[in-house]
């Protein structure tokens, strides 16, 4: 047995280098930011936290609008250290901006839940002006990470994590605005916001060149086409994690959505690690020479098993939050359970996605994504407002349930199409083979 795990990992270094790096930053936001929640918990109302959750998932929600498809389309397109990358990462960070900032703009206006209007109450003008950028700040985070990961730069993804984690703990020992919700936002978000913003300045330390928006590379309109074929496919299977939050806190009160970030942030955090484990495996599949069907069968063992875990855990230790947060968080034990459980079909969707946008299989990618994100928002939007939080909790199992059903049909109707095994190289327009050789050392 143990032979043949080392046949199944052999030439998958730094595939298997990628994805425990990223479990370990996983595990790093986990502590951090459940750390961070718990000493806010004790310190404020829950009124308070209340409301700082809601900001801080409003603008992640923004963020995550704001990215375009392009974290993907980087990974694709902008991998190398060419002149041509330098550019198309340029100008993805530059559309990133653009994007959160509208974005934010449109949110404060439109939407406009009860958290937001704390916000603007606190200041007509800044308030919504500093929820812009926090929004872009960690947009461009999330877009740093990717052109690191590219670089194979793992541990300046890990730095990058551990510091923001650290950064928030002093300040909490201040309040120097009127508003503990808004500086509870602050606190949570701008340590993000500042490393995307110092990252994207820094970053030419990493890649050996300074940003440059021209000439315009060829590639340009066959890296849009697929930043917006894989930002719809994004939206999908990716909105009801940003989408889930904003639909509770429609239809609860503050304590109530308090309680349901302390157990979404346990769901998400563990939802993630099959996500980063994806992330991985689109940054190498296939181009070190393995071939991407063993690839795949790898990441869904490490995924499915990690989530696994982590289900038990959740069940077992439920009581933990209660005794952790106090009686007014009894809610969050409740549902955490059902939430960290959809991690487990969650991790079989997300590696058979990933395998289908290596493929460019665009249907198969189209399908999954759709699939995932009706089956549990149609759901939510219909139970929510009735049976809140357990509502929210069953409509998230049951959807990441059904959506694992069709990625493997979708997984299953591909091999049968193709029998071939070979391995998938990235195409001479998207990464020259030179890139792939002065791609610089894991940090």
């Amino acid at each position: 047995m143990l032979q043949a795990l080392r046949r199944r990992v052999s030439g998958h270094r730094h595939l298997l280098t990628g994805s425990a790096a990223m479990v370990v930053t996983v595990a790093v936001q986990a502590l951090s930011g459940s750390l961070f929640w718990l000493i806010a918990a004790r310190l404020d109302t829950q009124t308070d936290v209340g409301h700082a959750t809601a900001l801080y998932t409003s603008a992640l929600f923004v963020a995550f609008l704001a990215g375009l498809g392009l974290p993907v389309a980087v990974a694709r397109y902008a991998a190398g250290r060419t002149r041509d990358d330098h550019v198309l990462y340029a100008w993805s960070a530059l559309a990133t901006i653009v994007a959160a900032a509208l974005g934010a703009a449109a949110y404060v206006a439109c939407v406009r839940p009860d958290a937001v209007d704390e916000l603007a109450g606190w200041h007509g003008a800044v308030g919504p002006a500093l929820f812009m950028v926090l929004s872009a700040g960690t947009a461009l985070s999330l877009l740093l990470d990717v052109r690191l990961m590219t670089q194979r730069r793992w541990g300046l993804v890990l730095a990058r994590n551990v510091a923001v984690g650290v950064a928030r703990f002093p300040l909490l020992a201040i309040d120097p605005v009127d508003s503990r919700a808004v500086w509870l936002l602050v606190i949570a978000a701008l340590p993000t916001a500042l490393s995307g913003f110092g990252g994207l300045a820094l970053l030419p330390r990493v890649t050996g060149a300074r940003h440059q928006l021209a000439p315009m590379p060829e590639r340009v309109r066959p890296m849009v086409r697929y930043s917006l074929v894989n930002w719809a496919s994004t939206l999908a299977y990716q909105m009801p994690t940003f989408a889930m939050p904003v639909i509770v806190l429609m239809h609860v009160d503050a304590d109530a959505n308090a309680s349901f970030y302390v157990a979404w942030g346990a769901a998400s955090l563990a939802c993630y690690i099959p996500n980063a484990i994806g992330q991985a495996l689109l940054a190498e599949g296939g181009r070190d020479g393995a071939r991407l069907r063993s690839q795949v069968r790898l990441a869904l063992l490490v995924a499915g098993g990690l989530m696994v875990g982590c289900a038990v855990v959740a069940a077992v230790g439920r009581e933990l939050i209660v005794t952790l947060y106090g009686d007014d968080y009894r809610e969050a034990a409740d549902i955490v359970p059902l939430l960290v459980a959809a991690a487990i079909p969650w991790a079989v969707t997300s590696v058979y996605l990933t395998e289908a946008r290596v493929r460019h299989r665009h249907a198969a990618t189209v399908a999954i994504t759709l699939a995932l994100s009706a089956a549990i928002l149609i759901p939510a939007l219909v139970v929510v407002p009735d049976h809140g939080l357990a509502g929210a909790s069953w409509a998230f199992l049951g959807g990441n349930a059904a959506a694992a059903v069709v990625a493997l049909g979708a997984h299953i109707s591909g091999r049968a199409t193709s029998d071939d095994d070979v391995v998938v190289h990235t195409s001479p327009d998207v990464l020259e083979p030179e890139d792939v050789a002065n791609m610089a050392p894991l940090a």
